[in-house]
């Protein structure tokens, strides 16, 4: 059986990754749909960032009740998983950037 703790940290890395798609999502149509790359780039990257930093402040107000060490593995866990989230992001953006502007001139186009 899974004890308090271990359902806070699944939580809490579930709430950290959920960040990723959803700044994907919103930066992916927001090109196809303004042509506009670098601000919804940017902006994607700023909303995973703060989600990756609400899920930290999160956890500043949980864990101290465990431990100080559980503490200071989840900051670093949740620092850790959002720079591998805004790397993949930006990584996953820019490889995608052509066929979005490609969709882009669809859509005015049609």
């Amino acid at each position: 059986m899974l004890s308090e703790a271990d359902l806070n940290i699944i939580f809490y890395i579930l709430f950290l990754v959920s960040g990723l798609p959803l700044s994907y999502k919103y930066a992916v149509f927001m090109v196809k749909h303004t042509g506009m790359v670098v601000p919804h780039f940017f902006i994607g990257m700023m909303l995973n960032l703060c989600v990756g930093i609400l899920g930290i402040v999160g956890w500043i107000f949980f864990a101290p009740k465990i431990s100080i060490y559980f503490t200071l593995g989840g900051i670093y866990l949740g620092a850790g998983i959002t720079a591998l989230s805004l790397l993949l992001l930006i990584t996953m953006l820019l490889l995608k950037r052509k066929n979005l502007l490609k969709s882009f001139e669809r859509w005015i186009a049609s």
